[in-house]
């Protein structure tokens, strides 16, 4: 009987070795295909790659794919597309395109250890994926999970929603989420953890959790921090939040249209309002420290137990009651906890100074018998955008060399208007005045380099081709009749640039830095040097060759330019109106507000956190990751509600906070006629400014609900922080504050950062 133990112990011995045996290991190098290794394998082997490639992946086989120092880029949909109980270890991987996850997995697939970034989706995982210590960053969407998936150990940065959570039993475990818009969304997600998550430094008008829903739920043993809501959930039954921290936000805890859910032994501190209850039942919030600063529970038309609770103080206190049921006795004398307060390890915002730059353009007296001896020269006066900020009729006077004409415009028009005059040939400086109403500037055109000075010059704090009356604005162009029509000058041509006068050289690119030749010589580059196209010298987050990219909107290098591209449902479309008092707001502080209105949205009645996200993609990038749009810019989209039942909020598309939503059924609601147009003025101002790093840890009288009614003490704390960020001036002031009105007072204007929608950091 021993001999024959023996010899099955031998014989299984031999067949284990034989099936490790078979076991391979391809070695993928630089200059190979993945693909082909994939193809060539059998289940088991484990597939090494070595160096950068640039390819998308099918993985339809039970492999190991291990990186040493790798690096993939997709070519075109998911970078690795998985549909077999694989792994992906160790990997560094890039891009997908707009519609695509950088990995797609379903099927009992492993990904650990790697680091994803820029795409649609980082992670898209289905039935029992379990991704272990990856780290995500710059996706609309870090990781989807559904269905019996694991996501743990995994950081997540700058994603427009870090982890977004369907289905059931799912697990997430030691995770951390910063600079995202919300950290958690889960949607129709029941029975499952979230466990040692550490969420904090997220969007200041966005969520750490939000539940949608989503029941029986537990999050336990959680920290999150720092961002508008902690956990917000809406139409969710039976979820519970235990031994969690919840602090220095300003809703600890939100709940809406919820039942029988709990929240014990937890510790919500130094929020605005602690937990607050609407349209509730069954709700019990049992053995925890609540300790904030305007409300610790806001019960409105709800059934709310919460006994046994430490209220910050040896009574109960800031509770208020609404139409509720409100349970208290008995309650704690001492904190169960205490209150401790923590620093996180966020990353700490560095501001590159970058110097601000004015090329020189001296005046030198040149004497010639003829400026262009090519053409008889006519000088051109082209305006290309004039208005009015009263939105009236007027008239607009060009006078060049003497000899006038006019025109007459009304509101905001592009009217491409030119008035053409011969001059003296021989005269190098040609005068042209430009009267609107009853305002006059005047310019000195140089016919020897085409540039102009006097009360418009290259550099101004307005723009060059801009000139700022007291109620009118025009941006124009001077340039005469050269023989080869490429705008530069005989002279310029023969003296500077030694190039043909008979050739147009306007689109040449000569340095190869992708700017071509009349843009660099009209804003004072060198057109044969390649300058640093990356620089943004007037900081208002475009760089030289994205401000080149909008040249025919008008953009300049050396002004600040905001571009606004708005998005609307039926019915809620921005009037003119609006648009301009927008633009008269930052025109006086020389800044230029483009204001595009571009596609009607279908019709929803509530946009919650993903449809925003997704709304971004598809109509504001238009399904094309590489839009020239995103980081020029920013995003409006005016809905019916957003989710929030009032106004809006600004949010995380993809990377950075450069959108933000209005609810226009709200607008309605509250006003009519002028009013209204005065309110969506108002508002959209409003959450630009968030976009523009304007939030309540810049000054504390910015989105403050105690400013909200007379009965209300920040109503009269902040009475004189005249701004539309200011609740209580919000739907009926189109302007930011100059700190020049008093005590509580703040200067919007002169904190405003123009690069922050592409660079955002939130909380100091």
């Amino acid at each position: 009987m021993k001999k024959v133990f023996v010899i099955f112990i031998g014989l299984a011995f031999i067949l284990n070795f034989s099936d490790y045996s078979r076991e391979n290991t391809i070695v993928v190098h630089e200059g190979e295909s993945i693909q082909h290794a994939i193809n060539a394998a059998m289940p088991g082997d484990k597939i090494i790659i070595e160096g950068t490639f640039h390819e998308s992946v099918v993985v339809n086989k039970s492999v190991i794919i291990e990186g040493r120092n790798a690096v993939v880029y997709g070519t075109n949909g998911s970078v690795f597309n998985i549909s077999a109980s694989a792994t992906l270890k160790n990997l560094s991987i890039i891009h997908s395109d707009a519609s695509h996850a950088v990995v797609y997995a379903e099927g009992n697939a492993v990904i650990e250890r790697c680091n994803i970034s820029h795409g649609r989706y980082g992670i898209v995982a289905k039935n029992g994926i379990m991704v272990y210590a990856c780290n995500v960053s710059k996706a609309g969407g870090g990781v989807v999970i559904k269905n019996d998936s694991v996501i743990s150990s995994c950081s997540f940065y700058k994603c427009g929603i870090a982890i977004q959570c369907y289905g059931d039993n799912n697990q997430i475990f030691g995770d951390n989420a910063y600079y995202c818009g919300v950290a958690l969304y889960m949607e129709n997600a029941s029975h499952n953890i979230i466990e040692e998550c550490h969420f904090y430094k997220n969007n200041n008008n966005e969520c750490g959790i939000f539940m949608l829903s989503s029941h029986y739920n537990e999050i336990r043993k959680c920290d999150v921090s720092y961002v508008s809501f902690g956990i917000r959930m809406m139409k969710c039954n039976g979820n519970v939040v235990e031994q969690t921290k919840l602090h220095d936000m300003r809703y600890g805890i939100e709940y809406e249209d919820c039942n029988d859910c709990y929240v014990y032994h937890s510790s919500i501190y130094g929020n605005r309002f602690g937990i607050e209850a609407n349209r509730c039942k069954g709700m019990r919030f049992n053995y925890n420290d609540l300790e904030n600063k305007m409300y610790n529970l806001h019960a409105k038309f709800s059934y709310c137990d919460a006994r046994h609770n430490y209220w910050g103080s040896i009574f109960p206190s800031k509770i208020k009651n609404e139409g509720s049921i409100v349970l208290t006795m008995p309650w704690l004398i001492k904190p169960i906890y205490g209150i401790k307060k923590e620093e996180n390890n966020g990353i700490t915002k560095i501001m590159e100074e970058k110097q601000y730059i004015i090329p020189e353009h001296e005046f030198n007296k040149i004497s010639v018998a003829d400026f262009d001896p090519l053409v008889d020269i006519k000088v051109a006066f082209i305006v290309k955008r004039v208005r009015s900020f009263d939105m009236d009729r007027y008239s607009v006077s060009i006078n060049i060399d003497g000899k006038e004409n006019e025109s007459v415009f009304e509101n905001d028009v592009e009217p491409d208007w030119r008035v053409i005059q011969n001059v003296d040939d021989s005269k190098q400086i040609v005068e042209i005045k430009i009267k609107i109403g009853k305002e006059e500037k005047q310019i000195h055109y140089d016919l020897a380099t085409g540039n102009w000075y006097g009360d418009d010059w290259l550099g101004d704090d307005n723009g060059y081709g801009h000139i700022l009356f007291k109620k009118y604005e025009i941006w124009f162009d001077v340039t005469y009749n050269d023989y080869d029509g490429d705008g530069l000058t005989y002279w310029e041509e023969e003296n500077i640039y030694h190039t043909s006068p008979y050739v147009n050289n306007s689109m040449d690119d000569v340095d190869k830095d992708g700017i071509p030749f009349w843009w660099e010589d009209k804003y004072g580059f060198n057109p044969l040097k390649p300058d640093n196209v990356s620089i943004d010298h007037d900081r208002d987050g475009l760089t030289i060759l994205q401000e080149y990219y909008m040249a025919s909107n008008l953009s300049d290098p050396f002004a600040k330019d905001i571009f606004l591209e708005i998005d609307y449902m039926h019915d809620y479309k921005p009037s003119q109106t609006s648009v301009e008092l927008l633009c008269n707001a930052f025109a006086l502080r020389n800044i230029t507000i483009h204001v595009f209105i571009d596609d009607e949205l279908p019709l929803k009645n509530r946009l919650y956190y993903d449809d925003l996200r997704d709304i971004y993609w598809k109509y504001f990038l238009d399904g094309n990751i590489d839009s020239i749009k995103h980081g020029v810019f920013h995003y409006e989209v005016m809905g019916k509600y957003s989710s929030l039942p009032r106004g809006g909020h600004a949010f995380v598309g993809w990377d950075n906070l450069d959108s933000f939503v209005l609810g226009g059924a709200y607008i309605n609601k509250w006003r009519i006629g002028e009013a209204r147009k005065v309110a969506y003025a108002s508002l959209s101002m409003h959450e630009l400014g968030h976009t523009l790093g304007l939030f309540e840890y810049t000054f504390p009288g910015i989105d403050n609900e105690s400013c909200n009614a007379p009965w209300m003490r920040g109503y009269w704390i902040y009475r004189n922080y005249k701004s539309c960020l200011n609740y209580r001036y919000a739907f009926q002031l189109v302007d930011y504050s100059d700190g020049s009105h008093g005590k509580n007072d703040f200067d919007d204007w002169d904190n405003i950062d123009l690069t922050f929608f592409k660079n955002s950091y939130y909380y100091p």
